[in-house]
């Protein structure tokens, strides 16, 4: 008959099945990280941490301007625009960071008869593009989405001027 060692380990003292059901729920749990995570106090595990993922939004107008200039260039939207040129001629664009929200560029493409307001969330990832107004009287648009400060060419693309 086996003693009774208190040095001897609980898993040795365990049945056969006993220690394989306790390896197998171990090797399934979330791996533990080497080192003790500080929010827990020492000595205690911490689990995997997730990876994060951050999108800085540009800070300054013009690099916010010109992101939103890359993101519409890169959407479906430029489309619309040379469809539109191909039949009432090179439009008029402003592009201008939104005053209301920090992340948000607004582009105006703007012919005599029509316009179109593009919102451009740079906050996305990516960098959304939306149709947020249109018209057909530029007189609908404030004093300062009429200023022109920017050009499409003829697949509709925008480049700064």
């Amino acid at each position: 008959m086996a003693s009774f060692d208190p040095g001897e380990s609980t898993s040795e003292r365990r049945s056969l099945l006993g220690r394989l059901r306790t390896r197998r729920d171990t090797d399934t749990a979330a791996p533990v990280a080497a080192e003790p995570d500080s929010r827990f106090g020492s000595g205690q595990p911490s689990r995997a941490r997730e990876p994060r993922h951050v999108h800085a939004v540009p800070t300054s107008a013009q690099h916010k301007v010109s992101s939103a200039v890359d993101a519409f260039n890169s959407s479906e939207h430029p489309r619309t625009v040379a469809g539109v040129a191909r039949s009432l001629g090179a439009p008029g664009v402003s592009v201008r960071p939104s005053e209301a929200r920090p992340s948000v560029v607004n582009a105006v493409v703007l012919w005599e008869l029509c316009w179109y307001r593009y919102e451009i969330d740079l906050a996305d990832e990516p960098p959304s593009v939306r149709v947020a107004g249109q018209g057909y009287e530029l007189d609908e648009l404030p004093a300062e989405e009429r200023e022109v400060n920017a050009s499409a060419d003829d697949r509709g693309a925008l480049a700064l001027d």
